[in-house]
C-alpha cells in the first residue's frame, strides 16, 4: 500500500501542481486526471482535506470554485461531494476574492485609463481608445476573458484571444484589434495568472 500511495500521489501532484510552472497546457489538470468516472471537484477537495495533502489543496480549492457557487453548494451532490461548513466557507471566500481580482485586473488590462494605450496602427480600434469602435471591441474581449459570474472564476486559465472562423481564417475576439495589442493583453494576463496563483493559499485560508 505505501508503494501504491506513492505512485498515486505522483499523479495527483502533477494534476494539482504546487508551482505555477506546473500549469502548462500540455497535461491534464484537476479531476480529469482520474481514470473511470470523473469525480466532482468537491469530491477531490474533500479527499485532499481528509488526507491532508497540503501541497495539492490550493489547486483543489481553485478547481472546485471554477464552477461557481451553484456547484459548490449543489444540494443534489452525493454525500462525499458535499463540503463541510468550514471547507465550504473557505471555498466561497476564496472564490469571491479571486473573482474580484479577476474583474479588477482584467478591467485595468483591457480598458485601462481612457487614452492610456493608443495604438500606432491606424485601422486598429485602439488607435482611438476612447472611440465607440474601441469601446465595443474592449467590451467583447473583457466579457470573453472574465465570463459570467455564475461560472465561478477562470483567472488561472489562458484566454484564447482568437476565434477560428473556418479554413485558415482567425479573427480576434475584439473586432479589428491588431496583433500588437493582443500581444500586450496576453502578456498582461500572464502576469495576472501569476499574481492569482500566489494568492491561492491566502484566499482559501491555507496559511497561518
Amino acid at each position: 500500500m505505501p508503494v501504491i500511495r506513492t505512485q498515486v500521489l505522483e499523479v495527483v501532484r502533477d494534476a494539482y501542481p504546487e508551482a505555477f510552472e506546473g500549469l502548462g497546457q500540455s497535461k491534464p489538470l484537476g479531476e480529469t486526471v482520474f481514470s473511470g468516472r470523473t469525480p466532482h471537484p468537491n469530491e477531490v477537495l474533500n479527499l485532499f482535506v481528509q488526507q491532508k495533502l497540503t501541497s495539492a489543496l490550493p489547486m483543489a480549492y481553485y478547481m472546485a470554485t471554477r464552477r461557481g457557487l451553484g456547484s459548490l453548494m449543489d444540494k443534489n451532490l452525493p454525500r462525499n461531494a458535499t463540503l463541510p461548513p468550514e471547507v465550504l466557507r473557505s471555498a466561497i471566500e476564496g472564490l469571491m476574492a479571486l473573482r474580484e481580482v479577476e474583474l479588477n485586473e482584467t478591467h485595468d488590462l483591457i480598458l485601462g485609463p481612457k487614452g492610456s494605450h493608443p495604438c500606432p496602427v491606424l485601422n486598429c480600434p485602439s488607435h482611438n481608445p476612447t472611440g465607440p469602435a474601441a469601446v465595443e471591441a474592449y467590451r467583447k474581449v473583457f466579457d470573453h476573458i472574465v465570463g459570467s459570474s455564475r461560472s465561478g472564476t477562470r483567472v488561472l486559465e489562458v484566454p484564447e484571444f482568437y476565434e477560428d472562423c473556418g479554413g485558415d481564417k482567425l479573427r480576434c475576439v475584439g473586432p479589428g484589434i491588431c496583433g500588437s495589442c493582443v500581444g500586450r493583453w496576453k502578456s498582461g494576463h500572464a502576469e495576472l495568472r501569476k499574481k492569482a496563483w500566489v494568492m491561492l493559499p491566502d484566499v482559501f485560508g491555507l496559511k497561518g
